[in-house]
C-alpha cells in the first residue's frame, strides 16, 4: 500500500465530507493523481468509507474519549479509512494500515495526535472480533432499526422507508444490495459499431465483456483501468451509462426522423442514446437547467459525432410555447431523491433529509405537464425517476393519467424483454435486490386527443 493512495483518498474522502461535494466527480478528479496500479483501491475506498460512515463512527466512538463529533477532520477521515480498510477489505495488511496512519497524521498534524490515533487504532486491532459481536448483539426487537442502521449505515427514517415499501422481511437484502459495488456498465454508439464489433476489440485488449440482460446496447465491463484512456472511448464508440438509464430510450424506441425532446437532459445519456437510435436523422433538443451541465453535454455530442443534436439552457420547469405539439417524443427525467442508485452515489444516505415528497411531487408534476404538451398528436413520452420511491413514481403518474385523459400508458412489453409483470401496464420499476441494476422507474405515455 503506497502513502500517496491513502493521501489522496483522505483527501477526497475531506472534499466529500466537508464540501458536500458527489463522490463520482471527486473520484473522477482525483484518480488522475495516482498510478494506475492503485485506481481500483482507491475507488473501492473511497466508495467504501462513504458507505460505510455510520458503522465506521461507530466504533471510533467505542474506543475514542473524544467523540467523531468533536474530532478534528484529519483525525477522523484518517480514522475511517484506517477502520474501513481493517474489517472489509480482504487480506488488508492491518499493522501497515496502522503504521501509516500514524505517520500520515504526524505529519499532517503533531505527534501528539499521531500517538492519539496509534492508541485508537491498536486498541480496536486487539476487540476487532468484540465489536463485530456487540453489534450483532444488537439484533433484538426493540433495537432492530439501530442495529441495521449501525451494520448497514443508513439513517433511521430511510431504513424505515424500506420497511414500509418492501416488508421487514427484505429490508436486510435490500440495504445489502445498495451498499453492493455497482457495475461499469456502457452503452454502445450504434452510428459508429456495433456491439459484436465493440466487444471484439475490447476482448482483444484484455476487457471482459459481458452482454447487459435487458439493455441492446449494453455491455457490463470487468478488468479495465481508465476507461476513458481507450481509443474506443476517446473515438466516440461507446459511452459510460448505466442499464436502467439506457431503458429509457430503449422503451422510447423513437422512428428515425423524428423530433424529441429531452427536458432534463444532464448528463446527456439518454439524450445522446436516442439520437444514435434515430441514425443521425431528425433532431434531438438536449436542455438543462444550468450552463456547465449543458456544456458537459456539449462535449460528449463531439466525441461521439451526432449531427441531429443540439443542447441549450432551458429551466424544464417554465414552459416553452414556442415547442407546444411540435414533438414526436418527450424525454422527462425528473429531478428526484436519487434513492435507486446509492450503489453510484452512496452520499445520497446521508445528504438527503426525510423525504419531502410533496415539495418534490409538485416538481415533477409541473415538469410532465409542461412536457406533455410539446407533443403532437400520437406522439409519446417516457417519464423516468433514479428513485425508488413511490410517490415520485407510481402515485405520479396515476395522477398524471387521472387529470390528462388524452394521454395513456402504452403496454412496453416488447422492450423490455417480458421480464417485468407491469410492462403491460405501460410502466416498470426496477430495484437493486431484485435486478441486480439500478433503481429507476419507466412509463410510456401516448398522446391520444389535443
Amino acid at each position: 500500500m503506497s502513502n500517496s493512495y491513502r493521501i489522496v483518498t483522505i483527501d477526497s474522502l475531506k472534499k466529500i465530507h466537508q464540501n458536500n461535494s458527489y463522490s463520482n466527480i471527486v473520484i473522477n478528479n482525483d484518480i488522475k493523481q495516482l498510478d494506475e496500479n492503485f485506481h481500483n483501491m482507491y475507488r473501492k475506498s473511497v466508495l467504501g468509507v462513504i458507505e460505510n460512515i455510520y458503522f465506521l463512527d461507530y466504533v471510533i466512538n467505542k474506543f475514542s474519549s473524544t467523540k467523531t463529533k468533536k474530532l478534528q477532520t484529519e483525525i477522523l477521515i484518517t480514522l475511517r479509512l484506517a477502520i474501513y480498510q481493517m474489517f472489509f477489505l480482504e487480506n488488508s495488511k492491518e499493522f501497515v494500515i496502522v503504521n501509516e496512519s500514524v505517520e500520515y497524521i504526524k505529519k499532517k498534524l503533531n505527534i501528539k495526535a499521531s500517538k492519539f490515533v496509534n492508541a485508537i487504532l491498536r486498541n480496536i486491532l486487539r476487540n476487532k472480533e468484540q465489536i463485530l459481536t456487540d453489534i450483532e448483539k444488537l439484533d433484538s426487537v426493540n433495537t432492530r432499526i439501530e442495529y441495521l442502521s449501525i451494520k448497514y449505515s443508513y439513517p433511521n427514517w430511510l431504513i424505515k422507508n424500506f420497511i414500509n415499501q418492501f416488508g421487514e422481511d427484505k429490508v436486510e437484502e435490500v440495504l445489502i444490495k445498495n451498499n453492493e459495488e455497482a457495475k461499469l456498465n456502457i452503452r454502445i454508439n450504434t452510428t459508429k459499431i456495433s456491439r459484436d464489433e465493440l466487444r471484439n476489440k475490447l476482448e482483444k485488449k484484455g476487457i471482459k465483456c459481458i452482454d447487459c440482460n435487458i439493455a441492446q446496447k449494453g455491455m457490463i465491463l470487468e478488468n479495465i483501468v481508465n476507461l476513458e484512456k481507450l481509443d474506443e472511448y476517446k473515438n466516440g464508440l461507446f459511452s459510460i451509462q448505466s442499464e436502467s438509464s439506457m431503458l429509457v430510450g430503449q422503451i422510447l424506441n423513437p422512428k428515425e426522423d423524428s423530433l424529441i425532446i429531452d427536458v432534463c437532459a444532464a448528463p446527456g445519456g439518454k439524450t445522446m442514446d436516442v439520437a444514435e437510435r434515430l441514425n443521425n436523422t431528425g433532431n434531438v433538443i438536449s436542455r438543462d437547467l444550468y450552463e456547465h451541465k449543458v456544456k458537459l453535454i456539449k462535449n460528449d455530442i463531439k466525441r461521439l459525432e451526432l449531427k441531429n443534436v443540439s443542447a441549450e439552457v432551458f429551466d424544464a420547469s417554465s414552459f416553452d410555447s414556442n415547442l407546444e405539439n411540435k414533438a414526436d417524443y418527450c424525454i422527462v427525467d425528473v429531478p428526484c431523491s436519487g434513492l435507486g442508485i446509492i450503489r453510484r452515489k452512496p452520499e445520497i444516505k446521508y445528504n438527503r433529509q426525510e423525504l419531502d415528497s410533496n415539495n418534490l411531487f409538485d416538481i415533477q408534476y409541473k415538469i410532465l405537464v409542461n412536457a406533455s404538451k410539446y407533443l403532437k398528436l400520437n406522439g409519446e413520452l417516457v417519464y423516468s425517476t433514479c428513485t425508488t420511491n413511490k410517490k415520485e413514481n407510481i402515485e405520479i403518474i396515476n395522477y398524471f393519467v387521472k387529470h390528462n385523459q388524452n394521454f395513456k400508458l402504452v403496454d412496453i412489453t416488447d422492450e423490455t424483454n417480458n421480464i417485468f409483470n407491469t410492462s403491460k401496464d405501460g410502466y416498470i420499476e426496477i430495484f437493486p435486490h431484485l435486478h441486480d441494476m439500478d433503481g429507476f422507474f419507466v412509463a410510456k405515455f401516448r398522446k391520444t386527443m389535443l
